[in-house]
């Protein structure tokens, strides 16, 4: 146990050194999908994830909304997660690198067990955690995951082999089991656990055939079980089923497409350039004839190299987990006939165990002929492998630099410029938003889809007519359509048609009662019409929903204001105050408060921001104005200077510097107070 300890600070350290530099990268892709579905990402529905039938329970309609699968431990992790450290990006980075390094000290403990090598286990978990393969692990917010499944996979293994060595020790197996039966609800590649085990226990195992087969046997119970509930509680199996038979390909291209995804996988564990989180080819338009070569070739090397190690275990189990791994994909791949054939490398968190299993197998034997060349080889991989992981870090700040990257590595995938779109959008970049989400028309084979996409255009160039039009049709398709139905109320909204939107912002909560910015936007009708009470009740409704949600919230001390509320309001402005976690809410909560001459509770807010986010430069330069109404410019320009040094092409800071040191010349007027 103290070597375990050792070894794992040894992988902490490392760890660190490799990824510290990821540790402030945003959200990107699907944390915003979780971010903005209260199910995922509000402690309240943790116990909710085990619902096969939760939307329909919740009373959503909108099928568009359900995720299509089932995982309800990756779920319940990410409800937690997603609550507790909000925008606090480093929180969520750390507790992956925790599990990270966690795994690849399990990796140790199994290899060190099983071959009683502690030089070969030590080098496998090394290798497991330094190379850029595993990266997206750390770097992907929601990737956290996948970090509990290689952990409760690994779990599931180790314990077996525990009770194996206590001569079949009863508590420690029904655990193995319970963690085999768990790592399925996180990533359906979960299910490929019993194998991974059957290869241990019946390569290494000391008991006869018979009893491993015995002690075997209720794991793949559990498998048949899983299935089984999955055939009658769900309909994703029959759904992706399906879809594999409707590409209509022929054995030859179906074999042609697996060749080419299996060999970008195994040539980015050798050359470990260009990974991203799904890389995909076109079934069609393919040279089918060679592909099949080397298909046949890869096949034919497999069965020599297991024949030619028939004598060196750990060159089989390394090539038997490699194997398992790739199951999966012959039917996930599959999946969306549209995309082509996919693959994602974090389908194989645990079978690249036995990639590094053998690399540092090869390492060892090269060392122990020749150590200078040995101590090179291994300098090499080490230094490479992790430089890369280092570097690649800074391709997962933000969800434009990594989609940008994304799109340039796989350039088949063309909704990866969906989140381009988004990025610019973010950005305020109208014109570069438009032209990619233009992109995406290329990749979207359903009318409903089309037609949301052309509205969603229409409304980034606010061409209102159109986009009513387009999302009119969308609902022609689909009228169950929650997103057309509050797109459309968002039109009428900024046409001036208030009963219109209003109509159409019920209509889409009916379909989906979980859809919080359509109740934001009711809300804000309520309140426009002096309705205070109707405008409260929505954002009770929906902080009954996600209690720390950041627009309700501002929504709501501006609806006490016009109310003249202003006790609520405070008590109202101080939770977000000593409860919120982004520097963008407790920026704007600041400004309204200013503007309502409630200063002390905008100094407040201010300070918050700033201290949460000490390069968040809208707080410097709104904490700034705030001093400078009040007289203080000595106080805002010091702000305003450290908003420039954040950053020096923000001409507003510069220009309101100058403004102060004119005003300070002038006699100041008296300093307002708080009503």
């Amino acid at each position: 146990m103290r070597n375990c300890f050792n070894v794992f600070c040894i992988f902490g350290f490392l760890g660190i050194l490799l990824y510290f530099n990821s540790l402030n990268n945003k959200f990107l892709i699907d944390d915003y999908v979780f971010l903005n579905n209260p199910v995922q990402s509000s402690s309240k529905f943790i116990l909710a994830q085990w619902n096969p039938y939760r939307e329909q329970s919740l009373g959503v309609l909108d099928r568009h909304e359900s995720t299509g699968y089932y995982r309800p431990m990756a779920h319940m992790v990410l409800d937690f997660c997603y609550d507790t450290f909000k925008y606090n990006y480093w929180q969520y980075h750390l507790l992956s690198l925790f599990l990270f390094v966690l795994a690849a000290s399990l990796i140790y403990s199994l290899i060190g067990k099983i071959f009683n090598n502690y030089d070969l286990a030590f080098l496998t978990g090394l290798f497991y955690l330094i190379h850029p393969v595993n990266g997206i692990i750390v770097n992907y917010i929601s990737a956290v995951v996948f970090a509990f499944q290689i952990v409760f996979m690994l779990g599931a293994v180790l314990l077996l082999w525990n009770s194996l060595e206590r001569k079949n020790n009863r508590p420690l197996y029904a655990l193995s089991l319970l963690f085999c039966f768990l790592s399925f609800f996180w990533n359906e590649s979960g299910i490929m656990t019993p194998f991974y085990l059957s290869a241990v226990v019946l390569l290494f195992g000391k008991d006869p055939l018979r009893k491993k087969i015995i002690l075997l046997v209720p794991f793949y119970l559990i498998i048949i079980s899983y299935l089984l509930f999955r055939s009658l509680f769900l309909n994703v199996d029959k759904q992706m089923f399906s879809q594999v038979m409707s590409f209509h390909s022929s054995a030859l291209l179906y074999l042609s497409a697996l060749f080419q995804i299996v060999m970008w996988y195994i040539t980015r564990l050798f050359y470990p350039q260009g990974i991203v989180m799904i890389w995909s080819v076109p079934i069609f338009n393919q040279e089918v004839f060679w592909n099949m070569c080397g298909f046949c070739a890869l096949l034919a090397i497999y069965i020599f190299l297991f024949a030619r190690f028939s004598k060196d275990k750990i060159i089989q189990l390394g090539l038997i987990w490699m194997l398992i791994g790739f199951a999966p994909v012959c039917m996930g791949a599959f999946r969306n006939p549209p995309l082509g054939a996919l693959i994602e490398p974090h389908w194989f968190i645990f079978s690249s165990i036995g990639f590094f299993l053998i690399a540092a197998h090869y390492c060892l034997k090269i060392l122990n002929r020749t150590k200078a060349g040995g101590a090179i080889l291994l300098f090499c991989l080490i230094f490479v492998w992790g430089s890369v992981s280092y570097a690649n870090n800074k391709l997962w700040f933000d969800e434009k630099t990594y989609s940008l990257y994304w799109s340039k590595s796989a350039p088949s995938l063309k909704f990866v410029n969906n989140y381009i779109c988004s990025a610019y959008l973010e950005d305020g970049n109208l014109k570069e938003a438009a032209k990619y989400l233009k992109l995406t028309l290329s990749d979207n084979p359903s009318v409903t889809g089309m037609y949301d996409t052309l509205g969603s255009i229409d409304m980034i160039e606010n061409n209102w007519k159109d986009a009513e039009l387009n999302y009119k049709k969308a609902l022609n398709n689909d009228p169950n359509s929650a997103s057309a139905y509050n797109n459309l109320g968002t039109i009428y909204l900024k046409e001036g048609q208030p009963l219109n939107a209003k109509e159409y912002f019920i209509q889409a909560l009916r379909i989906n009662p979980l859809l919080m910015t359509s109740r934001i936007s009711l809300a804000r009708i309520y309140l426009n019409n002096h309705e205070y009470r109707q405008a409260i009740d929505q954002c009770i409704k929906n902080l009954d929903i996600k209690r720390n949600d950041g627009a309700t919230l501002l929504l709501l001390i501006e609806i006490y204001v016009s109310d003249k509320d202003f006790v609520n309001m405070k008590k109202q402005a101080y939770w977000i105050i000593n409860h919120e976690a982004d520097p963008g809410v407790l920026t704007n909560l600041g400004i309204n408060m200013g503007q309502h001459n409630f200063f002390e509770i905008a100094i407040d807010s201010y300070t918050k921001a700033i201290r949460l986010a000490p390069d968040y430069k809208d707080a410097y330069l709104n904490a700034g104005t705030l001093f400078a109404k009040l007289g203080n410019y000595d106080e805002a320009i010091h702000l305003w200077k450290i908003g420039l040094r954040i950053d020096p092409s923000d001409q507003r800071f510069q220009k309101s510097i100058n403004e102060a040191i004119k005003l300070k010349k002038l006699p100041r007027p008296e300093k307002q107070g708080s009503p």
